[in-house]
Parts: C-alpha cells; structure tokens; sequence
C-alpha cells in the first residue's frame, strides 16, 4: 500500500503545532504536541478521500485534498482527477472541464453533473469509466505525438517550441539552422562551457524539421477544435472573402461554440477560392470542411458576413445556401462593416477635404526624395513625427491615423510644399484646417468604437451599448 507523503511547514515555533487529519469521513485522526517535524511526517495512508489542515497555535496555514485514482464515490459523477498529487483537481469525463481543487466535494460534482449534463444522470458508473479511459489514450496520443519518450525527448520538445516562435514570427523555416541555433549555441558555451554547447546540437532545427514540426502542431490544433465543436451544442460562424497583395481570393472562417461552459472564439480555417468568389463557390468550400471533419449542420445557429452580394443573395447567395441545410441559422451583417459602410457617406465639403488630404500624402510620399526631404524638415523643426501615413481603403482604421498625423505635422507641410502647388493655399486656409481637425476628432473616435467592438468576449449585447454611448 503506497502512502501518502504530506509535506508540513512551520513558523516561528517549529516545536509546537497541531496537525489535524480526516482519513475517512468516519474517522479523525488528531495529534497535538511537541516534537521535532520528523516525526509527525508520515500519516496513515488509506483509500478514498484524503485530506488534512495543519495549523501553529490554532492558526491554519496549509490545506489539500486528493481524490483516490479509482474512487467510485467520484467517477460516478464523471470526475476523475488530474494534474499534480499535491493540488490535484476534477477533470469531467464528459465537457472536459476541469474543476478547482476546492471543488472536490461529492455535493459540488453532482451539482456539475445534474445543471450540465442532465442527460447522463442515472448512467452506470461503467459508463463514465469508459468515458474516463477513452479521454486518458486520447490525452496520451496527443502528448506522444510530439514528444516521445527517450533520451531525445528534451531536444525533441526545445524543437517544437522554437518551431512554433518560428511560425508565429513569420520568419523562414532555414532561420532555425542558419541563425537560431548557432546564437543558442554560442550562448551556452560562454554561459555553460563546451558540454552546453553539445546539447544544443543535438536539437533537430533544419528546414525541413521546422516545417514538420508546424505542420504537426496545425493539424494538432485543428483537430483539437474540431473534436470540441463536435461536441459543442451549437456553434456559429463568421465569414469573410478576401484578395491578397498576390490577387488570390481567400476565405477566411472564424467559429464561436461553447465549451467547458463558455463561449470560446476560434480562427477555424483559411482556403484559398481557386476561380470564382461566388456564393457557390463559397458554399462547396465551406460544407467540404464541415463534411470532411463529421461536423453537423444542424447545430449551425448563425452566420456573420460582411453583405456582399455573394454573401446574402436571396437566390443564389451563401446564406441562402447555409439555410437550407440549417434551418436554424439567424443571419446577422457584421456591426463594424456596417459602421464602417455608414462612415463613408459624408457632406460633400467634408469628402473634398478628406480627398486633398490624401492628395497632399501622396505627393509626399511618392517619391523617395520628397520622403527625405520631409523627414529631414520635421527633424530640423524638432517634430515628435518625421513621417506622414499612406491611406487605404482596406484598413478601416487607416482614415483616422493618415488625418490625425497631417493635422499634427501641418506646419512642417506648409514649410514642404511650393507656393505654386494648388495644395499650397489649403494648408494657409483656417476654414479648411478647421475641417481636417473636425475630420481627425471624428475618425480617432470612430477607430477608437471599432476597435471596442472586436474581442472573443464581446457579444451583440456589447456592441449595442458602446455604439448607443457613441451617439451620446
């Protein structure tokens, strides 16, 4: 019979203290005394529940409660336990949720079982115990993949963790032979001498590992969120059709489902639309993901688009399409595109300044010796900028920057351009700088609401009483 080791700490006076230790429910075991610490380290050991508080001259200063591996009083409500013996917690066989160690009570499991999983009350236990052992070799296959045991094991591990900073610095998969290594390596050798050094080549780093590794940790991740929308009641999605700077058009699909009792916001997938963007297109690319991954439609209970034609035509449209194998899915048109879209309509005096504006960067910024020109003006007046902002029409907070930071570097424009440019005149008129400042405030706020509107935590709820406070 193994025994369970309780580490006790002390203050100030090591030679008196009170350990109090519960073995049983029906049993208390209580020694108070003087003595050394080695003696009292050892409890009885038995099964079940375990759990003690260890208290100076009435004082508690540590408390822990374990579960036993194969309790049946807990499996029973679908808990087994993981995580460290010393502050080990409940892990739900059935949503995966795991619990806080505090909440390894019978009367809080049960509560658990019966408000979230009222379907399964009333199941063996043989039930759960299965439930349990498939979640286990599924947890063991997914830590395996990556790191096998062995002496390799930590060289292994170090090359998956520096293949994922690779991947989300964007760098070359060659980065990791070709410059991360040798630094690491020549930092261990000053910092740990030549043995470091060693180790450090024993870590596989070259292109085509790297590029292994991040497949391997994708493909992980994307099977990790599709066996969580499997089993998510419902779930959402948001799409959006896009070209790159190369002219593919892309589609882009984020998901919003429930798990462990909250909503959780993931990025689901990015394909590539080979020839035509319209809304069958876009339907054969998205329901070949769902198929292939044994998703169902009829959990779908809302689709999120930008109200493109190709989105939400009536006939032919993507949400037309989605309808008609979910009937329960609400279509919404995504706020900021629909705040973004009110924002362009503006007062003809308004859009002519905002039009010179953007004419003034440009003839700035086109050419690389006007760029200089101008950087070396602002830095003689002592300017905090030295450049101005190109504008886009794609970047929705690009109006409110490329505003704000020519009102800001007004004075050195003026000093920059010829008295005989057209735009010359514009940057001495009080009533058009008068605008550009209105123009600057108004955009400022406007980037300020929709960046406000963007989160995994913000629901239509949200939305509504920021865009009312807007109007205030």
């Amino acid at each position: 019979m193994a025994y369970t080791y309780i580490a006790l700490f002390y203050q100030q006076d090591p030679k008196h203290f009170t350990v109090t230790v519960p073995f049983t429910r029906a049993h208390t075991h209580s020694h108070t005394g003087a003595g050394s610490a080695a003696e009292h380290r050892r409890p009885p050991t038995t099964r079940g529940k375990v759990g003690f508080i260890l208290t100076i001259v009435g004082r508690p200063l540590y408390r822990c409660t374990t579960i036993g591996r194969g309790h049946s009083d807990y499996i029973q409500f679908g808990f087994f336990w993981t995580g460290e013996e010393e502050d080990p917690k409940p892990h739900c066989v059935l949503c995966y949720e795991t619990l806080a160690n505090k909440a390894m009570k019978p009367a809080k499991l049960k509560r658990h079982l019966e408000t979230k999983h009222k379907e399964y009350q009333g199941k063996p236990i043989g039930f759960f115990e299965r439930k349990r052992d498939e979640l286990k070799k599924h947890m063991m296959k997914e830590t395996s993949q990556f790191f096998a045991p062995g002496e390799n094991a930590k060289a292994t591990e170090a090359s998956y963790k520096v293949s994922l900073l690779i991947a989300k610095a964007g760098k070359p998969h060659s980065i990791g032979e070709n410059l991360v290594k040798p630094a690491a390596k020549v930092m261990a050798i000053i910092l740990f001498g030549g043995k470091a050094g060693d180790e450090i080549n024993r870590i596989p780093l070259s292109n085509d590992t790297v590029q292994r590794r991040i497949k391997a940790m994708a493909e992980s991740v994307e099977h990790q969120l599709v066996t969580r929308l499997r089993q998510s009641q419902f779930f959402s999605l948001q799409l959006d059709e896009s070209t790159d700077l190369g002219n593919e058009a892309n589609l882009l699909c984020f998901v919003r489902y429930i798990y462990a009792g909250g909503l959780h916001d993931e990025f689901l997938f990015c394909r590539s639309l080979p020839t035509n963007t319209t809304g069958e297109a876009i339907f054969h690319s998205l329901n070949d993901f769902i198929v292939k991954n044994n998703l169902d439609w009829s959990r779908c209970v809302g689709i999120c688009t930008d109200g493109a034609t190709a989105m939400t035509g009536k006939q032919k449209g993507l949400v037309a399409r989605i309808r008609a194998v979910a009937p329960s899915a609400v279509t919404t048109h995504c706020c900021i595109h629909r705040e973004q879209l009110a924002v362009k309509k503006m007062p003809q005096c308004l859009k002519s300044v905002l039009d010179e504006s953007v004419k003034i960067v440009n003839k700035i910024k086109a050419k690389p010796l006007n760029s200089r020109l101008f950087k070396a003006v602002c830095e003689e007046m002592g300017s905090e900028h030295t450049k101005l902002l190109f504008h886009t029409e794609v970047r929705w907070l690009s109006r409110g920057k490329v505003l704000t930071r020519l009102f800001e570097l007004r004075d050195e424009v003026m000093l920059f351009l010829h008295h005989s440019d057209e735009l010359y005149n514009r940057m001495h008129d009080f009533q058009w700088l008068a605008k550009l400042a209105y123009l600057a405030d108004i955009f400022s706020i406007l980037n300020t609401l929709n960046v406000a509107l963007q989160g995994k935590t913000v629901t239509i709820f949200n939305v509504q009483d920021k865009i009312k406070i807007s109007k205030m």
